[in-house]
């Protein structure tokens, strides 16, 4: 858990820079998200969820976690990457989905972010 507070506090510095013009920052943080997390972009926008949260399950069970982070970073990602915006963001919001699904724990943060991702991919 200590993990993921700690990439959580790298991922308020990355939504910090959101709209700013600090692009090799926020690839940086990017960066160090997806090594802390030991996977790429590509992995996740390639694999479906049940092998993205094998994956990030990481033999602690807080692969969920990880996942949503993982979510948040694709999102975040999403914002200085235009190309690829729009894949981004579908796979964001599918992973999101999922884990709405899967998790016990009800997150109206969550329901938000889907929210979010689904008005910008209507834009």
């Amino acid at each position: 858990m200590v993990q993921i507070e700690e990439l959580g506090k790298v991922l308020a510095q990355l939504v910090g820079l959101r709209h700013s013009d600090n692009s090799r920052k926020a690839e940086s943080l990017t960066n160090k998200l997806y090594e802390s997390l030991q996977i790429d972009k590509d992995f996740l926008l390639t694999s479906d969820m049940e092998t993205i949260r094998l994956r990030l399950d990481q033999g602690d069970h807080a692969g969920l976690q990880r996942m949503e982070l993982a979510a948040k970073t694709l999102l975040e990602e999403s914002y200085q990457d235009k190309n690829e915006s729009t894949l981004l963001l579908s796979k964001a919001k599918e992973m999101l989905l999922y884990i709405q699904q899967s998790d016990n724990t009800f997150s109206i943060e969550r329901v938000e972010l889907i929210d979010l991702i689904t008005k910008k991919l209507e834009e």
